[in-house]
């Protein structure tokens, strides 16, 4: 294979390109963006006044509860399992800001999907679905009743 100057040089660029590509994914991928908060009319859930409602689909969806320095309650759910969250907005001096998911069972799994935690009097209703490998988190924000 004979090497040109026109060779190198669009060589170069191209695996510049990738380079470029590739540490724009892994860039978007550690800011972890919060969703927009999503509102609807209908009420919590009776019985569950300011909990976090979370369904899992066909994985274990790790939820975690967090506060602006990132600490927090992790919870695991199984596969095809509501769970309401009592810590939602806060136990003894914590105050959870954001909720973020990951999928599977290993609970330190990349973030798929975060959502900001609604003021007092209002819940969240968070459902995934989707595939382990492709996993999909929807939330929206309820009034609580």
């Amino acid at each position: 294979m004979k090497f040109t100057a026109k060779r190198v040089v669009v060589t170069a660029a191209v695996a510049g390109a990738a380079v470029v590509a590739v540490g724009a994914t892994v860039i978007a991928t550690a800011a972890d963006p919060v969703a927009p908060e999503i509102s609807s009319t209908t009420p919590a859930d009776a019985g569950h006044e300011n909990e976090g409602k979370y369904t899992t689909g066909d994985y274990v969806l790790n939820v975690h509860e967090l506060d602006d320095d990132g600490d927090g309650m992790t919870t695991a759910i199984g596969p095809h399992t509501t769970y309401y969250s009592k810590t939602l907005h806060g136990s003894g001096n914590r105050k959870a800001t954001v909720v973020k998911f990951s999928a599977g069972p290993d609970s330190d799994g990349p973030i798929v999907f975060s959502y900001p935690v609604p003021a007092p009097g209002r819940v969240v209703d968070c459902v995934a679905s989707g595939t382990e490998a492709a996993p999909q988190v929807r939330c929206e924000t309820k009034p609580a009743r």
